[in-house]
């Protein structure tokens, strides 16, 4: 079975927060999610645990490039926008301010289709580089 790129990309941006898995007999994609109840989760971990050469973990691809996703974006910005965000990323509680800048310029929807392309990006490597045939939702 095939990965599905965007479902893959998704877990990916949230693996800061949740345990993801791809079920390689499968190329389905398992998010641990928080509103899980107890049973449920632990039933989810056994069926890993019980059969753990047919899961990949996914690695946590937001902490380790968060600062620099964000660099990214304000380098492709225009002259006064870009200095704006590239000024806020020196700060203390540099996230935090880089997302309020977003908002008040205006650039929210920029910032998530940038976001999207760059997981996207990385779920193909991620496919890539562990052998895992992978499809892409056409737009």
């Amino acid at each position: 079975m095939k990965v599905n790129l965007q479902e893959l990309a998704h877990a990916l941006s949230q693996s800061d927060m949740h345990q993801g898995y791809i079920d390689i007999a499968s190329g389905k994609v398992i998010i641990m999610q928080d509103d899980l109840g107890e049973e449920e989760l632990l039933n989810h971990v056994f069926d890993i645990e019980d059969d753990w050469e047919h899961y990949i973990p996914l690695p946590n691809a937001v902490d380790s490039e968060e600062h620099n996703l964000m660099e990214s974006f304000a380098n492709a910005q225009k002259d006064e926008v870009k200095a704006r965000l590239l000024e806020v990323l020196q700060q203390t509680g540099a996230q935090l301010k880089f997302r309020q800048q977003i908002k008040r310029l205006l650039l929210k929807a920029a910032w998530d289709s940038f976001k999207q392309e760059y997981f996207v990006s990385v779920a193909r490597d991620y496919c890539e580089e562990n052998a895992l045939e992978y499809e892409e939702e056409k737009c």
